[in-house]
């Protein structure tokens, strides 16, 4: 960055058009857009141009069920379409989400590497596990493994991947065409591994990139994804309605600390902001109650129900959460617990569902201005307690050039946020070091 302080790190999450289920409808909406290429090349070029260090697909390997009323049902394998995108663009990171549960390690580190190779070293992997049971059908399998195994399985299924990714040293293609030798003696190691879950004899075929290995990011707050957190993580995605729970997911991630190779860089946390932006406050909340208006309490109520594992029909707006009714052990075996964990602590307030909704599903969520919105993140930035955020925007090609012409400068003019990109790799933009051989 030019000098020592702390900067903010800002990614951008694409689920779907938007957060709102029904962006699809709004007048100058492409509907079938997340089905494009061309739509992620004008996000992740629309964020580069506001400095972002990523850009940041999810995933869910399985067919919506409201497919006949949701547009996000429909949508592209996240590493092709950050393919395209990185044809297109030059600097900002390209984060993709591929799951450790359903693919196999080999297939999986050839794709982020190749992603990495193509685009210059930008390239990351969010690893997850999945806890939607409707995918382990498009696999042939009855049911989704217990949260356990998936977690041992992604342990094991990163160390394989990271192996892979080490097959070849950075110096080791010399390309002599005098002598013959394109790569040096021993500059090239085959992983032998023989585990629980995965026997992998064999190397990659994909040379290390400019950043040496893709940034690898994670989401998860149980015991398990803590430890994985630390084991393999340069960065997490994290669930946060409030600070409270942001230092209590800090104090937790410290708490399995052990798992951490000593030396390694410490965990950048970025919680995910759900943001409806507009130039004023008046017309922020304006805007929120005409996307209500159209379904987003009800898509919201329902996104809950059934995270909670309860009867839409039997979550009234002025009651409260009928939290005696869940059984929070069980509903944490097959969620994202950080989710969990933040829902339950905003309910306990007692506060009706409606002013729950308002405030969010599970992540910190803002209604309001540019200012308001830069005030929030400096205010959070400032406890030392999240180093930025994984934006999320109601309609995102609505809402995304607002903030890059009106959130930006103001970061930019507090001194917290970058006014130019001063490296090339995604490694570069977190101030991560280039891993050793």
């Amino acid at each position: 960055m030019g000098d020592n302080r702390r900067h903010l790190h800002l990614g951008l999450n694409a689920p779907g058009l938007g957060t709102y289920r029904s962006a699809w409808r709004r007048p100058d909406v492409d509907p079938a857009g997340p089905a494009t290429g061309e739509f992620y090349i004008r996000l992740a070029q629309e964020a580069e141009r506001g400095l972002f260090d990523a850009f940041f697909l999810a995933d869910q390997q399985a067919l919506d069920p409201d497919w006949q009323t949701n547009s996000g049902a429909a949508r592209l394998d996240p590493v092709i379409a950050l393919t395209a995108a990185a044809a297109h663009t030059r600097s900002i990171g390209l984060v993709a989400t591929v799951s450790t549960t359903w693919h196999h390690p080999y297939n999986l580190a050839r794709s982020i590497q190749s992603l990495d190779r193509v685009s210059h070293g930008r390239a990351g992997w969010n690893i997850v596990t999945n806890h939607n049971p409707r995918i382990a059908a498009n696999f042939g399998l009855d049911s989704i493994p217990e949260k356990a195994e998936r977690y041992a399985r992604a342990a094991e299924f990163a160390d394989v991947v990271e192996s892979l990714w080490r097959t070849w040293t950075p110096d080791a293609i010399v390309a002599d065409k005098a002598t013959g030798v394109f790569a040096t003696v021993g500059s090239v190691t085959e992983t032998a591994h023989d585990g629980e879950f995965f026997r992998v004899h064999g190397g990659s075929t994909v040379p290390p990139s400019e950043q040496g290995l893709p940034v690898v990011f994670q989401a998860g707050a149980s015991s398990g994804g803590l430890e994985l957190a630390n084991r393999h993580a340069d960065a997490v995605f994290v669930s946060a309605m409030t600070l409270d729970a942001a230092r209590d997911y800090r104090q937790r991630l410290a708490g399995h600390a052990s798992a951490r190779a000593p030396g390694r860089h410490p965990v950048i946390v970025l919680p995910g902001a759900a943001l409806t932006l507009a130039s004023t406050d008046a017309e922020a909340s304006r805007r929120r109650a005409t996307l209500d208006d159209i379904d987003g309490s009800l898509s919201s109520r329902q996104y809950i129900a059934g995270r909670l594992g309860l009867d839409p029909d039997d979550l009234h707006p002025d009651q409260p959460l009928p939290l005696h009714r869940v059984d929070l052990d069980e509903r944490a075996k097959v969620n994202s617990e950080g989710f969990i964990r933040s829902i339950v602590a905003l309910a306990e307030s007692g506060r009706p569902l409606r002013e729950l909704l308002r405030d969010g599903t599970g992540h910190l969520t803002v209604v309001g201005s540019p200012k308001t919105v830069a005030d929030t993140f400096e205010r959070w930035f400032a406890t030392g307690l999240v180093d930025g955020f994984n934006l999320m925007l109601d309609v995102i090609e609505e809402s995304l050039p607002l903030f890059v012409e009106e959130v930006v400068p103001i970061l930019q003019e507090r001194g917290i946020y970058r006014r130019k990109y001063e490296g090339t790799t995604l490694r570069d933009h977190l101030g991560l070091p280039r891993p050793h051989w």
